[in-house]
């Protein structure tokens, strides 16, 4: 294990728990915003899984999946708008 791992980890857990009242709240950031969060974290966090960084990866993922289900409730509201 390396200290990097640990710092940049836990950089990352405080951004997924920032990340929550986004998925709670009714006011969801733009679709473009949300996908391309997704796409970048999920390229981070595959990079972390290539230099053995563990934690860092976990956290990483953790991320893109928050970003993810922010893209999915984004395109279902969007959808449900225009109906």
């Amino acid at each position: 294990m390396v200290w990097q791992d640990f710092v940049i980890s836990g950089a990352q857990l405080v951004a997924v728990f920032s990340l929550i009242p986004s998925i709670i709240s009714d006011d969801k950031p733009a679709l473009a915003t949300s996908v391309m969060s997704f796409a970048i974290m999920m390229v981070i966090a595959s990079c972390m899984l290539s230099l053995d960084m563990w934690f860092s990866c976990v956290t990483g993922y953790s991320i893109a999946l928050a970003w993810l289900i922010l893209v999915i409730q984004k395109y279902q509201a969007d959808k449900n708008k225009t109906k």
